[in-house]
């Protein structure tokens, strides 16, 4: 009998340590559900993106399209508004080199035939968007179209000559905060995305030239980026 009872101690304190305190777990954490990622409520990233400037029409024509370059860097956040719509707002800084053509008859900003010319200017860049989804996807960006339109505050001007003097030195002569360039442009632009793949294009509706130094604006530039 003592032996029965023992073993029947033997087993009970046995179970009670294997026993688990179920109410102390904090189920919420499996419960709650995301709110953070790429098609979900919320979602910021980092990009970077490459663009070339094209002419619009003739006037613009005088810049080199494939010498001339811009780069950007910035962050994006996105706002999920439901399966088809979103909206969100972009900060980023842009790097663009403008290279002039050296050929008799250029006038901007001088007549003077250079070895090499450019301008530069280095911008703040605050965006609004608007984003239409395309097709079904799970929690990936997926593809999608952007319609906004932008601001940029040009924190950097300059105007850059590179010539060669008599004992073949390079002389390079840089002029900045330039009086006929403009402090802030503004513009629109167009995003077609493919996850973090993008081919993007901006309109500028602002001269980037003040109206009284007469020079046609530079030329707009177009993007790709990621």
């Amino acid at each position: 009998m003592k032996q029965l009872i023992l073993l029947c101690l033997v087993i009970l304190a046995c179970s009670l340590t294997a026993q688990e305190i179920v109410f102390s777990k904090d189920v919420k954490s499996d419960t709650l559900r995301p709110t953070k990622g790429p098609n979900l409520k919320k979602f910021s990233h980092q990009y970077l993106g490459f663009s070339f400037p094209v002419f619009t029409n003739e006037k613009l024509n005088y810049t080199k399209p494939f010498s001339s370059i811009a780069i950007d860097y910035g962050i994006r956040y996105k706002r999920r508004l439901n399966n088809t719509f979103a909206m969100g707002m972009d900060l980023s800084v842009n790097w663009a080199g403008y290279q002039i053509k050296q050929k008799e008859g250029k006038s901007v900003p001088d007549s003077a035939i250079n070895k090499k010319e450019k301008f530069q200017v280095n911008s703040l860049t605050p965006a609004l968007y608007f984003r239409i989804n395309v097709g079904r996807r799970g929690n990936v960006i997926g593809n999608y179209l952007d319609l906004g339109a932008y601001g940029s505050f040009n924190w950097k001007t300059a105007y850059i000559t590179t010539n060669k003097n008599d004992n073949d030195e390079i002389v390079k002569v840089s002029t900045s905060r330039l009086s006929y360039m403009e402090n802030y442009s503004y513009g629109v632009l167009a995003r077609i995305g493919i996850n973090r793949l993008a081919i993007s294009a901006r309109y500028r509706l602002s001269n980037l030239f003040i109206a009284s130094s007469g020079f046609p604006s530079l030329s707009i530039p177009s993007k790709s980026g990621l």
